[in-house]
């Protein structure tokens, strides 16, 4: 019996315009947030992939274009024909709020390279993750600012090789489900 063949394309995610409406926060004149975003199953071996950044709301509006394209790309990867993205936007967040994300990002990824170690070297664990292990322990969390609005896009067309095609996900309050806005990606491939 003869498997089918994947449809695997090489494509990059790039950040184009954010906007929240009805949400207290817009009324800010200028506030700073996190935005996380996540590619789920681009690939059948990878569940999900992970990246987060700043985000400079102005009068509810984060318009992303006139930056550079190493600061508006989120994910740059081969992905199976069919994906999904998610999105979470937190309430405006401090400086050193930022910064303590920042430090939970790391403890995080430093768990996941202990986990790794961990099953990479059967019989060693324990000594190769240790220090892996203590450092994570050492950067301690601190609080997470709050989401104030989520969404999810099933993508199940990505453009031809050599295109773009804009996206947009609808954002809305976590637990209400109440509309608050959206975020607009350009899907490349090559």
């Amino acid at each position: 019996m003869a498997m089918a063949k994947r449809n695997k394309m090489n494509i990059e995610f790039l950040l184009v315009r954010a906007e929240l409406k009805g949400v207290p926060e817009k009324g800010l004149l200028k506030s700073r947030n996190i935005g996380q975003l996540d590619l789920i199953w681009p690939r059948a071996a990878i569940a999900k992939k992970s990246g987060a950044r700043e985000m400079v709301f102005r009068k509810g509006v984060c318009d992303f274009t006139s930056e550079p394209w190493t600061k508006r790309v989120v994910f740059r990867e081969e992905v199976d024909a069919r994906c999904g993205l998610a999105v979470a936007i937190t309430e405006p967040v401090s400086v050193q709020k930022v910064r303590r994300f920042l430090r939970l990002t790391a403890k995080y990824a430093l768990k996941m390279g202990a986990d790794f170690m961990e099953k990479a070297m059967v019989g060693y664990a324990d000594i190769a993750s240790s220090p892996i292990d203590a450092l994570a322990a050492m950067i301690g969390e601190k609080d997470v600012p709050s989401v104030i609005a989520q969404g999810v896009l099933d993508i199940t067309e990505l453009p031809a090789e050599g295109e773009e095609r804009m996206v947009t996900v609808p954002l809305a309050r976590p637990l209400t489900g109440k509309s608050v806005g959206s975020m607009t990606l350009c899907i490349r491939t090559w």
